[in-house]
């Protein structure tokens, strides 16, 4: 990394820092339950009973909530994590390409998903998630022997990232020096995750205490959840949803739709991409889970946005015109999100904003350097 692009890094990270400075969290639905839980952690009682969700940030969260005493530790500790997922991003696109331009693209990217961060400040999780499979992918493309302990705990703060299992198995299975490492992580990771389900079985009777089963039916009763069963069914409206959750701007998506276009077209046409086969079975899986519930959002698929954001970086490579056209389209990821919640983080709609134009900041930037270099 040369000067110019540590300052870079250095430059939007601060700016996203001082974004989240501005805001005002609101705890809210299933974000005071997730606080509920790490504070009672926090005191030793561990109570999946009371608090229902995924609990892997509430977890991460009692350390925050032991140094600073606050009563919104899962929004702080959220936050770090997503401060972290920008230069996480820029070593994945880096490594992934061998390119630092495609690492700033890929940060790039991850700034133009403002659902993670708006929906982090009212206590939902999305930033976390997305660290994790960041976390998760750069241990992949880079062989590191820790990948399946991070693709676990990304499980246990929302199942989804389990996708993500096919850009690292073959490694478990390769006769090498390490195998004995990645063998003894695996186990480490199954762990994890058996204990996590064991202890949550054991309080509620329910493998997962999800509010989300009953989402579109009404009141969810913590004490009470249906069987896990009944979040599925074979229909076709499920894939239907994913579909728009994907393309449809006023379902509060995630990623420009274009970027998410231009991503199936790299995979679609490029037979040599890097992990080709093993990206296009990770986002199948994706679909699949998801496309089989009886309740969707578009914050479900955020392992294969990330996925398709990561391959659409070779097209952004190669015609440099097209991230302006993917700027210009995030601005409608951003204006439905600022319509849904108003001032209810960000005092204005200029404000909320920013990091759209911190994105033309730095696409400038890079013009500039290249057109000096």
């Amino acid at each position: 990394m040369d000067r110019s692009e540590k300052l870079l890094l250095v430059f939007a990270v601060g700016v996203m820092l001082a974004y989240f400075i501005m805001a005002t969290p609101v705890m809210m639905d299933d974000g005071e339950h997730y606080e509920g839980f790490t504070e009672s952690l926090a005191r030793g009682v561990v109570d999946f009973e009371s608090f229902y969700g995924f609990q892997g940030l509430s977890i991460l969260s009692v350390f925050i909530f032991w140094l600073t005493g606050s009563h919104i530790s899962i929004i702080i500790t959220s936050t770090i994590l997503y401060l972290l997922s920008l230069p996480l991003a820029y070593f994945i696109g880096r490594d992934f390409y061998a390119n630092k331009r495609a690492g700033i693209y890929f940060m790039l990217l991850v700034i133009l998903m403002p659902y993670v961060y708006t929906t982090m400040l009212r206590g939902f999780q999305e930033a976390a998630l997305l660290f994790f499979v960041l976390l998760t992918i750069y241990g992949a493309i880079n062989k590191k022997p820790w990948t399946p302990i991070s693709w676990a705990y990304g499980g246990i703060v929302k199942p989804f990232s389990l996708v993500l299992f096919p850009l690292f198995s073959k490694d478990l299975f390769i006769l090498r020096f390490n195998l004995n490492i990645w063998a003894v992580n695996m186990v480490i990771a199954l762990t994890i995750g058996g204990l996590y389900l064991g202890v949550s079985y054991y309080q509620t009777g329910h493998l997962i205490n999800n509010a989300a089963i009953n989402s579109y039916e009404g009141s969810f009763d913590p004490g009470n959840p249906p069987p896990l069963g009944e979040s599925f069914i074979l229909d076709w409206k499920g894939f239907a949803r994913v579909g728009a959750n994907l393309l449809l701007h006023y379902r509060k998506i995630l990623l420009s739709p274009l970027a998410v276009i231009i991503g199936v077209l790299v995979l679609w046409r490029d037979k040599n991409f890097r992990l080709r086969k093993e990206i296009i079975l990770a986002i199948l899986l994706n679909i699949v889970l998801v496309g089989s519930l009886t309740f969707s959002f578009s914050k479900y698929l955020l392992p294969m946005i990330v996925l398709l954001a990561l391959a659409s970086i070779s097209y952004l490579l190669k015609y440099r015109w097209l991230i302006f056209l993917v700027i210009i389209d995030s601005y409608f990821i951003f204006a439905p999100l600022w319509n849904y919640y108003q001032t209810t983080f960000w005092n204005n709609r200029l404000i909320y904003y920013l990091p759209l134009y911190l994105s033309v900041f730095i696409i400038l930037f890079l013009w500039k350097e290249k057109a000096s270099s």
